[in-house]
């Protein structure tokens, strides 16, 4: 809860409410923002503020980071991603299996070998090794499960559903700002009264 209010006195509606993807910051603000909290001479959250950073464990973990030399813009790893979760056919899988059971269960080298991840390789020569079926390597996720509608009416209510649960969030970040907002014009005058929150 506290660090709702504080995205939400930092960046008003806009810093409670989820972003779709992580933001990636500058090499030049991570140095900034690293050298003002060093320096000492703001405070967390007025660096915060400056520099945009969403929360503090961010700009510790640059501290950390460029204390050891290793403060860098994050790059993408989607090639790295795609490589290791490429699609990879029933009889690639059963020749994978047999591989690697003739190199004795060697999982890490056939991982390698065949540029798949080691867990897929333990999986399915144990799903092999179970009752020495090669069906059970066939893969049967999705087929009920985010299938796609097949007439008009399953498309619309499959859209249906999606824009009651998106409005739904959205009510509710509505809903916590406008009572952080109330909380805070109150004229309470208890020790620990949330309008500490204020800027």
């Amino acid at each position: 809860m506290s660090k709702w209010i504080k995205q939400f006195l930092l960046a008003g509606l806009a810093g409670i409410i989820r972003p779709k993807h992580n933001r990636r910051y500058p090499l030049s603000i991570k140095v900034a923002a690293v050298k003002a909290y060093l320096l000492g001479e703001y405070t967390n959250q007025e660096i915060l503020e400056q520099y945009q950073i969403r929360n503090i464990s961010q700009l510790r973990q640059w501290v950390i980071s460029y204390n050891n030399d290793k403060l860098i813009v994050n790059q993408p790893t989607r090639k790295r991603a795609r490589k290791m979760g490429r699609k990879v056919t029933f009889d690639e899988k059963k020749q994978i299996v047999q591989w690697t059971i003739e190199h004795g269960n060697n999982y890490k080298l056939a991982a390698e070998k065949y540029e798949v991840s080691y867990q897929r390789v333990y999986s399915w020569v144990r799903k092999y090794q179970k009752g020495h079926d090669w069906t059970a390597l066939k893969d049967n996720r999705g087929r009920n499960k985010g299938k796609e509608p097949t007439n008009e009416l399953e498309r619309l209510r499959k859209r249906v559903r999606e824009l009651e649960a998106r409005d739904h969030e959205r009510e509710v970040q509505i809903a916590f700002a406008k009572k952080l907002v109330e909380i805070q014009n109150r004229e309470v005058k208890r020790p620990d009264d949330i309008k500490r929150f204020r800027k």
